[in-house]
């Protein structure tokens, strides 16, 4: 018997009690080289009963002069898939997902960046076929140096 991602992820909606709630602020400076550096991205999260689940988080990069709203994404870096990772439901513990950010990725050379987790998200009825997708953003503002 074949179940789509789609309506597993629909079926267990009603019960979902922990998601994203946020991320934690970096503190002091990033220091960037041209291959290895890995930024620690550090997400909040709650528990309650929601009606979505937190399927994968895509990350974009801009200044803080470009981020002028909640719908800026900025350029892309990389797309994190939480549930083959087994963070689509960690409740009431902050996590943190080590993403590649060199210094090639900072476009405007040192200083400030916002980096945007968008959390892909399912949310419905718990119908299959019923839950339908949202993305939520959440951001951290650092400064960043190059090697």
């Amino acid at each position: 018997m074949r179940f789509s991602v789609a309506a597993l992820s629909a079926a267990a909606l009603p019960f979902v009690s922990a998601y994203i709630t946020g991320l934690a602020p970096f503190t002091g400076t990033y220091k960037a080289d041209e291959l290895t550096t890995m930024f620690p991205v550090t997400f909040n999260t709650g528990s309650t009963k929601v009606s979505f689940s937190d399927l994968s988080v895509n990350f974009g990069l801009s200044t803080p002069a470009e981020h002028t709203g909640d719908t800026v994404f900025g350029k892309p870096l990389i797309n994190v898939d939480l549930v083959q990772f087994k963070r689509d439901s960690v409740c009431c513990s902050p996590f943190t997902i080590n993403i590649p950010l060199n210094s090639g990725d900072l476009y405007n050379g040192a200083g400030a960046y916002v980096l945007t987790a968008a959390i892909v998200r399912t949310t419905g009825n718990g119908s299959p076929g019923q839950a339908v997708f949202r993305a939520d953003p959440f951001t951290v503002t650092f400064n960043a140096t190059t090697a």
